[in-house]
């Protein structure tokens, strides 16, 4: 390119001498080329520049008209798409269904059910039931994430930990009945550190995989933090006091008076929790705008030693730099450059900005209503009655599996049972941590660990004092120092804020080496209260 405006620049200057005098005598064509006009070069300079600028000029028309065109597209096709309401069963539920390859699994259901009336053998209810449970839990995140849009993240949250736990709570209500002591208190401690660790960790893996690093509101991560030390307190507090040494009679008898009064304060606490939450300071537990997610997930793409190569010593950037001075410069040759740089300049800008909406656009997608508020609250609810249904028949075949596979019930407890109860809350957080909203997932995951704490356990515990059972706030000393570990552990990792895959990977493998204590807890010892002195 620069050899042809050579070869111009030379003609021209040869047609320059040649032409005659314009003015009076002695006047002749000005020498330095530069100070001319544009329109005094070559015609075949002028025609490429003027070329180069009507392609600029259709670029940017073709641009701004694809935008448009693709603004209306996207403004046409979120008017055509109304939710699903409760007056179209059959939009609901084909949505509902086609929301997740996994709900595959959902021919399991009918078999799982009709496993325990037809007698089938304990390990195969367990077996049939636990992954009748899988796509039930993915139904029941889609639904809760519908019911969120319409609530907002913090109510959502709140309603999935609250939906979550009622299982859990008439799983513990029918075996509490049954004088099944050690089952409710090993699944609801079993629950809390499988929230906190196995939910939690896996929230903060999978979602820093595909996220360099995540945030959430520091401000609900320390609230989170004091209503789970509270629920630490209310357990440690029991543990030292039947280390007295006094009377069997009156230890038990204190305990129990012990437990049931802290019972009743919890739930107060719990109660004005979500008061607080909810009313008085619900801005403290408002998500972070999705622009700081975002810069918070980026990938750096250079490190500071490319920059510093690149900016010191480069042959690329030592030859880059052209004086303006050096050489004379065709003003024809300057606009078509500038043409030219324009023109590069313009897709790069336009690939960029479409790029920017192409994320929004994913955005928009990812947060689109397409369950009304009562559609989204009828499937959820109806999917809960299924994973109660399908967990009761899990638990009622937990005596034939701990015969069979040789395992402690404290083991089925605290890991198996607490798992399945969990896997609804499990799924339903992981898939919104990978989208990127932390706030969501740590609502479900600590939020659910929170109710079983404050709600679930302090009911339990009061209704075996109505029902004269002996269900206590008393766990075995493993127990509580496991339990204490735990709620350390999870408060020093959301304390800041931020998070990424490694600290989720801690959490993960501190849930497997904990399982592998219980695996090994020796069958013939009993964990709960009824075990006091």
């Amino acid at each position: 390119m620069p050899n042809i405006f050579n070869r111009l620049r030379r003609r021209d200057s040869l047609a320059s001498s040649q032409a005659p005098i314009v003015g009076g005598a002695g006047e002749t064509p000005p020498v330095n080329q530069r100070q001319t006009s544009s329109r005094n070069w070559g015609p075949r300079a002028q025609t490429y520049a003027n070329n180069m600028s009507r392609r600029s000029s259709s670029n940017r028309r073709s641009t701004s008209q694809r935008q448009s065109a693709a603004e209306e597209g996207a403004a046409g096709a979120k008017e055509k798409r109304e939710p699903a309401g409760l007056l179209q069963p059959w939009r609901v539920i084909r949505l509902s269904l086609l929301s997740s390859w996994i709900n595959v699994l959902l021919l399991v259901i009918p078999v799982g059910i009709a496993s325990h009336p037809a007698h089938f053998p304990d390990v195969a209810v367990f077996v049939l039931n636990f992954f009748a449970i899988v796509p039930l839990a993915k139904i029941l995140g889609y639904a809760t994430e519908q019911l969120s849009l319409h609530l907002g993240d913090v109510l959502g949250a709140l309603i999935n930990a609250t939906l979550g736990n009622v299982v859990e709570l008439l799983l513990g209500i029918l075996a509490l009945v049954k004088g099944e002591v050690e089952i409710v208190q090993t699944s609801l401690v079993g629950s809390i550190i499988a929230n906190l660790l196995l939910v939690c960790g896996s929230c903060f893996f999978f979602g820093g995989l595909k996220n360099n690093e995540q945030v959430f509101n520091a401000h609900a991560a320390q609230s989170y933090g004091s209503l789970l030390a509270m629920a630490i307190l209310s357990t440690i507090l029991p543990a030292a006091y039947n280390s007295l040494n006094a009377k069997d009679a009156d230890l038990k008898s204190g305990l129990l008076t012990l437990s049931h009064v802290t019972a009743i304060f919890m739930l107060v606490v719990y109660i004005a929790y979500l008061f607080f939450q909810l009313r008085t300071h619900a801005n403290l537990f408002s998500a972070i705008p999705i622009e700081d997610r975002k810069a918070a997930a980026q990938k750096p793409k250079r490190t500071d030693k490319d920059e510093d190569k690149d900016g010191e010593g480069s042959p690329a950037a030592e030859t880059a730099v052209v004086t303006p001075a050096a050489s004379p410069i065709n003003p024809a040759t300057a606009a078509a450059s500038q043409d030219q740089i324009v023109a590069i300049e313009e897709p790069a800008n336009a690939v960029e900005e479409k790029s920017n909406e192409e994320e929004e656009e994913e955005d928009d997608e990812e947060e689109e209503i397409e369950l009304t508020l009562w559609a989204s609250l009828v499937l959820l609810l109806i999917t809960v009655g299924f994973i109660g249904v399908c967990a009761e028949f899990l638990v009622d075949s937990i005596d034939g599996l701990t015969t069979s596979w040789n395992l402690s019930r404290s083991f089925v407890g605290m890991i198996i049972l607490a798992i399945v109860g969990n896997a609804s809350e499990h799924y339903s957080a992981i898939s919104v941590a990978v989208k990127n909203k932390m706030d969501l997932a740590l609502g479900v995951a600590v939020g659910s660990s929170i109710q079983i704490a404050l709600f679930v356990m302090p009911v339990l515990c009061i209704l075996g004092w109505i029902i004269d059972q002996p269900m206590s706030l008393y766990f075995s000393p493993f127990t509580t120092v496991v339990l204490f570990i735990t709620v350390l552990l999870v408060n020093y990792i959301i304390g800041d804020g931020r998070t990424n895959w490694l600290e989720g990977l801690v959490l993960i493998i501190a849930y497997v080496i904990i399982g592998v204590a219980y695996f090994l807890y020796p069958k013939d010892m009993d964990t709960s209260s009824t075990s006091l002195g």
